[in-house]
């Protein structure tokens, strides 16, 4: 039903996730913190995907809080 991402794939949006939090550095820094938690989700969803699933399914699948 989910499709495994392949190794490459999971390296480059690793790599891309590494370059977008050293360029926004400085901006976050300098950004409220709602906006900076938003964006940052949103790179820790990016680094940690690695089939279709869903992050929040597959983590009930392994039974993982949410730390």
């Amino acid at each position: 039903m989910y499709t495994q991402f392949s190794v490459a794939s999971i390296i480059s949006r690793r790599a891309y996730v590494i370059l977008l939090g050293l360029v926004c550095l400085p901006v976050l820094l300098l950004m409220p913190i709602n906006k900076r938690t938003r964006l940052t989700s949103y790179m820790y969803r990016c680094w940690s995907q690695t089939s279709t699933k869903p992050l929040w399914l597959s983590r009930l699948d392994h039974g993982a809080s949410r730390r």
